[in-house]
């Protein structure tokens, strides 16, 4: 008696449990990878912004001379390419981290190669002032 009882409650369950349609939590890998990459891109913004207060709290160098080991100075050229070059990088950083959220399941690729591209750009300048 106990295992027809048994049977038709598991043929029940198992009836019940195919009406059910619960949808259970996922993880977006794409989205989370992105989020991180987003992360790093910001924090990379901010090493960036602050190298480029540092060298341009630098003294300018004197017409005529370059910075080196002894003549520890900023060019003035290589400040006004930086501050070109640092409006469009925070503009790519901005425009980057808007896309992400209001957009978080659209693909950023674009966004991001545009703020890496940016970052890279402050970066060779910042090494050629040097």
């Amino acid at each position: 008696m106990r295992k027809p009882v048994a049977a038709i409650a598991v043929v029940c369950g198992l009836t019940l449990a195919g009406c059910q349609t619960v949808a259970l939590p996922s993880l977006n890998l794409n989205s989370v990878a992105a989020l991180n990459t987003v992360y790093g891109i910001q924090n990379a913004f901010g090493v960036a912004v602050n190298s480029a207060n540092a060298y341009r709290a630098l003294p300018l160098c004197r017409t005529g001379t370059g910075p080196g080991v002894a003549n520890i100075c900023a060019k003035r050229s290589v400040i006004e390419r930086l501050q070109a070059a640092m409006r469009k990088a925070r503009l790519a950083v901005n425009n980057l981290v808007a896309l992400q959220k209001a957009y978080p399941s659209v693909d950023i690729t674009n966004a991001l190669a545009a703020a890496r591209s940016a970052l890279n750009v402050v970066q060779h300048i910042l090494a050629s002032g040097a």
